[in-house]
């Protein structure tokens, strides 16, 4: 969602500065889109670590909230 948001941004701001006579390098418009996309992912990637690390250690076996209360062997 926001990736495309961006990318339509971008493109926007490329038409109106061409508008405007001001010259335009599509190589380094290029690159700010990719850098910008790559801060993005990173941030996404980071955020879904984080969750991933927080419910690891919240659900491990050793955590006494998640100790069975009563044997489950041969009880089918």
């Amino acid at each position: 969602m926001v990736l495309p948001a961006l990318i339509a941004l971008s493109a926007v701001q490329v038409a109106f500065a061409q508008e405007d006579g001001r010259i335009i390098i599509n190589r380094v418009e290029v690159w700010g889109l990719f850098y910008k996309g790559m801060v993005i992912a990173f941030t996404i990637g980071a955020i879904v670590m984080g969750v991933i690390a927080y419910v690891v250690f919240r659900f491990r076996e050793s955590n006494p909230k998640n100790v069975a209360r009563e044997p489950t062997e041969g009880g089918h």
